[in-house]
């Protein structure tokens, strides 16, 4: 018996499991009636509970006194409860709760503040599950060991509300951070907010609907829209007297989805309602108010900002006019309202920035008025304004790079290296006369993408981050290929610059990198260089040398170095069928410790494969770059490499492979090297399923020359998965592997274990089987399979092509005539039975009444039967050119036989010669008994000897 063929405990013994599962979810349910509705919690939320006095706000808030029990139910409450002794005595009626439980109680929300004084989202919601399943226990106990129904305060679970209130704080802390909350964690927070009154007794106030208000603006699938939420919470706690700070969430959250008609609506409701409005939503009332054009009010709501809330003015000005910019900058054609609607708010920024010298300074206004400018009366302007406005300090080289990109006609007709730096001398000019400003390398960058034809006026009009993300896919030339001479002059630009003492950071290298790769003809030599040049400047600045020029950079992403500004070098290789600069290319950027994102990684590993030229190239490919650290999408390194689905396309990736040894032979994957990354995937945590092992078995048996050694080596490694539990589809693949491998006596040992562990079998096991059977003369075995089959009375397995493999076994074996038979008889009928079981059989083919397998066989002589999918069912024309064939080579056989025992002599009639075979008695049959089935078999073994 085969070690993975062992059916699990779990099945052996699962009788013994039940009653003790049936016990534990009986008690579940037990518990579940006695918890309280959702609904009468929520409606009760000002009954007073005897818990107030733990929370100062509740305290505060609760303004009943509670109510005492009917005297006459505790008088009478032993006559209904035997073991409650008469209370003859006062004692206190607060229900005991063992010592064990408590302990775990406590612990559990110890743990749970602990969480929560670490602020990780993962974990205090890891921990509130753990305080949930001590609170069931709890109560569960609690409730065991009272005479009388409890109410969930009663429970004595020591948590405090504050507890859970911190919790719901550092969760949507966590999402305003982040920006956005993710679906767990929007759960977690309902989930607090709904068992903080339904399991823990506590009452809601007005800080708890504050934060669940908020969950609903922040969430990135909310289950409720923020308008129904917050108008549901109002409906459901009526002495909650919603603020500006609540109106104001729902309102920002539509203005931010520009649903400024929902917003105004609602604006309205909270006017009517006499809430105060407070400076923040003041503030953004006055974004949707210009935004629908009603700019007098707009102003009025302006003027009403306190003087501490004037610069959230400005910026609300500032972000309009940009976003005004970009749509300007975007639209193909003029649009004259837009074009008005930016010249007033633009006049309304510097009206603003002239009226307070404190705003003066903004330079992030005085960008978005140059670039207004730009658009509406050409960079020209924009720089004549600059020079006005220009004072020690205001401008940095922020300021320079945009209005670079500001002058875009001119960037398009740089010719020269020279006029490129005359350009930038005269913007220079402008704003820094003086020459203060230390020009980097995104000032060059720009000058670099004008002189290789690489700009737009959409990308320049973007910020610079924005600006820098078009090339995040290593291609940059979207209008068209630079010319050999411009590429000439942007090396010269780049010699000039790196003279300055300008570092070769990758935002200065990568358009020129770029140009070189994606020319009609590459040249990688030259490419080669700049990356020499940028790594060896990289590892020989020191990294104080580098943090500095990082934090002088803020971080841009532009300056660190990842795999995609390499990316183009390594695509001219792929293009240029050059394995071995790709291969240096990688080894230089290992040595530099360059990481890889994962998804980067696992696309070069398949563009690298389709270039190798053997099996040894295609897996140094894969060690090369399985060496590499991996990173995320921010550049931060990360210990997590390749995922399950990476490998698993990986393993696909290189079973389609092939390279061809001889004339017409291409040898499979070597099993080591195939199979070293399948242990490379268990080394990393990544169990394989059994489809992977299938697939890999399905390879090596069906290749040109079925490999022994690969179906032998997986076995093996099938063996050492110990937690593996093998399903029929992996049994099947490998009985199938054994078989093409002609190694029938692993086959039969697999069989043997499947029927003595009374394992499930399918069509193909028998499929396999019996194809086994045919090629080694092993019939008996097979008629002993199919008498165990008739014994158990399990025809289910023997499907279409069970049957098929079975009569081809019988035609290997020399039984061609009972294959006959079988094919007519038992096979039709067999068939015919499990579709009317099974109720498969087509409308037309059924007909009106009731179905009978003789009903099916006496159709099925003129027409085809068919199931509901419009397969055949029965015999079809697989099945009768096989035994035509078979019918065929005998006849062949008897007819050199003959003409042997004739001495060479030929009669004058082939075909008499022939005879009545057993081909002809087959052809009438059929054309007999399946007459739609003849015209497209009638040909098979006419004329070709097999």
């Amino acid at each position: 018996m085969l070690p993975f063929l062992i059916p699990p405990s779990a099945l052996v013994r699962a009788s013994s499991h039940l009653a003790r599962r049936t016990q534990i979810r009986s008690k579940q349910q037990t518990y579940r009636l006695g918890r309280p509705s959702s609904s009468s919690a929520l409606i009760q939320n000002d009954s007073p509970t005897a818990r107030h006095d733990r929370d100062l706000e509740d305290r505060h808030e609760a303004g009943v006194t509670p109510a005492r029990r009917h005297r006459d139910r505790e008088a009478f409450s032993h006559f209904f409860d035997r073991r409650a002794p008469p209370p003859t005595a006062p004692t206190s009626s607060k229900p005991k709760v063992s010592h064990e439980i408590s302990a775990a109680s406590c612990r559990a929300v110890d743990a749970f503040r602990k969480a929560i004084s670490i602020r990780e989202p993962a974990a205090i919601i890891e921990a509130y599950q753990l305080v949930i399943q001590a609170h069931h226990r709890h109560a569960q106990d609690v409730r065991n060991s009272s005479s009388r129904d409890l109410d969930p305060f009663d429970i004595g679970f020591p948590i405090h509300k504050t507890d859970i209130q911190k919790a719901v704080h550092r969760l949507v802390k966590h999402a305003q951070r982040e920006g956005i909350m993710p679906p767990h964690i929007y759960e977690a927070c309902h989930q607090m907010f709904r068992d903080m009154t339904q399991l823990f007794g506590f009452r809601i106030a007005s800080t708890d609907l504050h934060r669940n208000l908020q969950t609903y603006c922040l969430a990135q699938e909310p289950t409720l829209h923020p308008c129904q939420a917050f108008e549901k919470l109002r409906a459901s706690h009526p002495y909650w007297k919603p603020n500006s700070s609540e109106f104001g969430m729902v309102i920002a959250y539509l203005e931010q989805n520009r649903s400024y008609a929902e917003a105004l609506e609602l604006w309205n409701e909270m006017l009517r309602l006499g809430v105060e409005v407070w400076d923040p939503l003041r503030d953004t009332m006055t974004q949707i108010l210009r935004a629908l054009n009603n700019t007098a009010e707009a102003d009025t709501l302006r003027q009403q900002l306190s003087p501490d809330e004037a610069h959230s003015g400005v910026h609300a000005l500032t972000s309009t006019v940009e976003e005004l910019c970009r749509i300007a900058a975007a639209s193909k054609r003029v649009d004259p309202k837009l074009m008005t609607k930016l010249r007033t708010h633009a006049t309304d920024l510097r009206k603003a920035l002239d009226s307070n010298p404190q705003l003066a300074t903004d330079v992030s206004a005085w960008h978005a008025l140059l670039r207004c400018q730009a658009i509406v009366a050409g960079p020209a302007l924009a720089l004549q304004t600059a020079k006005q406005a220009a004072r020690p300090g205001l401008f940095d080289n922020g300021t320079l790079c945009m209005l670079l990109r500001l002058h875009v006609d001119e960037l398009n007709d740089l010719q020269s290296s020279d006029d490129a730096l005359d350009l930038l001398d005269r913007v220079q000019s402008a704003i820094d006369p003086k020459r203060t400003i230390q020009l980097d390398d995104q000032c060059y960058y720009i000058l670099m993408l004008g002189l290789l034809n690489m700009t737009s006026s959409e990308a320049f009009n973007q910020d610079a981050d924005l600006f820098a993300d078009r090339d995040s896919d290593g291609s940059l030339s979207t209008y068209g290929l630079p010319s050999p001479n411009q590429v000439r002059e942007a090396q010269l630009l780049f010699d000039y610059v790196r003279a300055l003492g300008v570092a070769p950071t990758p935002l200065l290298v990568k358009p020129l990198l770029t140009a070189y790769c994606e020319a009609f003809l590459p040249s990688l030599p030259s490419a080669m260089k700049l990356v020499q040049d940028l790594l060896d400047h990289e590892t020989s600045s020191s990294p104080s040398t580098r943090q500095t020029a990082t934090s002088a950079r803020c971080c841009s992403r532009t300056s660190a170095i990842g795999i995609s500004t390499f990316r183009p070098v390594l695509d001219a290789c792929i293009k240029l069928w050059d394995l071995a600069c790709a291969r240096d290319l990688l080894s230089r950027l290992h040595e530099a410790g360059i990481a890889i994102e994962r998804a980067q990684n696992i696309d070069l590993m398949h563009d690298l494969f389709s270039i190798t030229t053997s099996w040894p190239e295609a897996f140094s490919v894969y060690r090369t770059l399985s060496r590499f650290a991996t990173s995320t999408s921010s550049g931060a390194r990360t210990a997590q490499g390749l995922d399950k689905s990476d490998y698993i396309s990986l393993l696909q990736s290189l079973r389609t492979l092939t390279f061809p040894e001889g004339a017409h032979t291409a040898l499979p994957a070597p099993p080591e090297d195939l199979l070293g990354i399948v242990q490379d995937m268990r080394a990393v945590g990544h169990r394989p399923s059994c489809a992977v092992y299938t697939s890999i078995l399905d390879y090596y048996a069906k290749s040109a020359q079925p490999s022994f050694l690969g179906v032998r080596m997986t076995h093996d490694m099938l063996k050492r998965d110990e937690g593996l539990e093998p399903d029929l589809p992996l049994i099947n693949a490998l009985m199938n592997a054994y078989n093409r491998a002609d190694e029938p006596a692993m086959v039969l040992a697999i069989w043997d274990s499947l029927m003595a562990t009374r394992q499930e079998i399918d069509g193909v096991t028998l499929s396999v089987f019996f194809d086994t059977a045919g090629r080694h003369g092993l019939l008996s075995l097979a008629r002993k399979a199919v008498g165990t089959l008739r014994t158990i009375e399990d025809q289910g397995a023997m499907t279409k092509g069970a049957w098929d493999s079975w009569l081809e076994c019988l035609a290997r074996c020399g039984r061609l005539e009972e294959a006959i038979e079988v094919a007519f008889g038992e096979m039709r009928n067999a068939l015919f039975r499990q579709a009317i079981d099974a109720h498969d059989v087509d409308e037309a083919s059924a007909g009106e009444g009731a179905l009978t397998v003789t009903l099916l066989t006496v159709k099925s002589t003129q027409a085809p039967v068919k199931d509901r999918h419009g397969h055949v069912v029965g015999p079809d024309a697989k099945t009768m050119g096989t035994l035509l064939r078979f019918a065929a080579r005998e006849r062949d056989r008897r007819q050199k036989r003959l003409l042997g025992v004739l001495s060479g002599s030929t009669p004058d009639d082939p075909s008499r010669a022939r005879g009545t075979s057993i081909w002809h008695t087959l052809r009438a049959r059929i054309r007999e008994q399946l007459s739609w089935l003849y015209p497209h078999v009638k040909h098979i073994g006419e004329d070709t000897l097999l």
